[in-house]
């Protein structure tokens, strides 16, 4: 990387619907930010500016609009505005995008990062100056991975791929079913493609014990409770296993989301709250205390959704407990040994997945050993979101 100008380098970062002026407030403080347990991307992108002496501009669409600035940060969150369907939520999306870039360039940013869940990658070719620096960050796969892309999403694709293949300085990916589409829609000619993993702290999960002694075999969802994510499934699997008088296993539910209260009231309905539990948002402490309480964790996302890796495989992983999940997570493909594989959009596999579990003791100790083996990576700072964003700036042509 070369930087001529005299004044400092400027990185900006568009990250997605998070709170970043709270996380900024945590990390001012020397602290993680405690609605996660991994460390936060834009927590990451302070420290690599940190590092490089370099002004950093960080901008959200989180709906609780607020800034902050500092001598060396300018961090806001910028709202997107009421959710909107069909043509007009594309035009949003794009919108959105040219607000982005608007902001970068008034706090003249020379490289711009740019996280999947900010709006569509191909309109940045159109809005942003030849002279920024281009560096899509993809969290989720372009279109869900068991289904063909549509019409539309085909032509997203297509504008989607010049960017990738001409004016991307790098682009970060955190999976390898995410980097096959970005090949595929580049004619298998993309920029240079730059891998990473969630990361953690290990002392996150200092505190978390061993799995209970004592039944039930308590199966833990957390995430977003919406219908792509099988919590539906999940209510199905609750009711089977009533109906089967297998009793001793239960289900807890760690989030919120748009679904949330219709969940609530099918269980109700169905009868079953004694065994299925919907604990709503938690915050980190929380979650700490849920996990050491499970057994095992649960992870039933819909081939309707383009999973980008799911964190939640790997904080099962890292809390010693076995995950139940299919293909459709991409985080399968690094912690196959400690899960428990069903097959995609099989509700009853779960059901099945977690009575072998709970009856079988040796199966659940390999797995948990499994666990212990395949946590280092995760704790690795080479593999992590910050240190591909320092390889992409290193990488950024002396030309631009």
């Amino acid at each position: 990387m070369r930087h001529d100008s005299m004044r400092p380098l400027c990185l900006a970062y568009a990250a997605g619907p998070g709170d970043v002026v709270r996380t900024f407030a945590h990390w001012q403080r020397g602290e993680d930010d405690p609605h996660q347990l991994a460390m936060t991307y834009s927590g990451q992108f302070f420290d690599v500016c940190r590092r490089l002496g370099a002004r950093g501009v960080v901008l959200s669409s989180c709906s609780r609009a607020d800034r902050v600035r500092t001598e060396q940060f300018h961090v806001e969150n910028l709202p997107k505005g009421p959710m909107r369907r069909g043509l007009g939520f594309h035009l949003r999306q794009i919108a959105y995008v040219r607000h982005v870039v608007n902001r970068a360039v008034i706090q003249g940013a020379d490289l711009l990062v740019v996280a999947d869940a900010t709006g569509h990658f191909f309109p940045l070719q159109w809005f942003a100056p030849r002279r920024m620096g281009l560096v899509p960050s993809l969290h989720c796969t372009l279109w869900p991975k068991f289904r063909p892309p549509s019409r539309l999403q085909t032509t997203i694709n297509r504008l989607n791929g010049s960017l990738f293949r001409h004016r991307a300085a790098a682009i970060l990916c955190l999976s390898r079913n995410i980097e096959k589409q970005v090949r595929m829609v580049s004619n298998q000619d993309p920029r240079p493609i730059i891998p990473f993993i969630p990361t953690y702290r290990s002392s996150v999960f200092d505190h978390v014990s061993k799995p209970p002694a004592q039944p039930p075999f308590n199966l833990l969802f957390a995430g977003r409770l919406e219908l792509e994510k099988g919590i539906f499934d999940l209510l199905q699997m609750a009711i089977d296993l009533k109906q089967a008088g297998q009793t001793h296993i239960h289900l807890h539910l760690c989030g919120d989301g748009s679904r949330e209260t219709d969940l609530r009231q099918a269980a109700a309905r169905a009868g079953v709250e004694s065994t299925f539990h919907i604990h709503g948002y938690c915050y980190r402490p929380q979650m700490q205390a849920h996990i050491s309480r499970s057994h095992a964790l649960v992870v039933p996302t819909t081939s309707a959704f383009g999973e980008g890796f799911n964190k939640v495989v790997v904080e099962g992983i890292l809390a010693g407990r076995p995950v139940i999940t299919s293909s459709i997570c991409p985080a399968l493909e690094v912690v196959t040994d400690a899960v428990v594989e069903v097959a995609p959009d099989d509700p009853d596999g779960y059901r099945r997945a977690a009575l072998r579990l709970a009856a079988d003791q040796g199966l659940y100790d390999a797995k948990r050993e499994a666990c212990r083996r395949l946590q280092a990576q995760f704790y690795d700072p080479a593999r992590s979101w910050g240190s591909a964003l320092s390889q992409a700036i290193e990488r950024w042509p002396d030309d631009r």
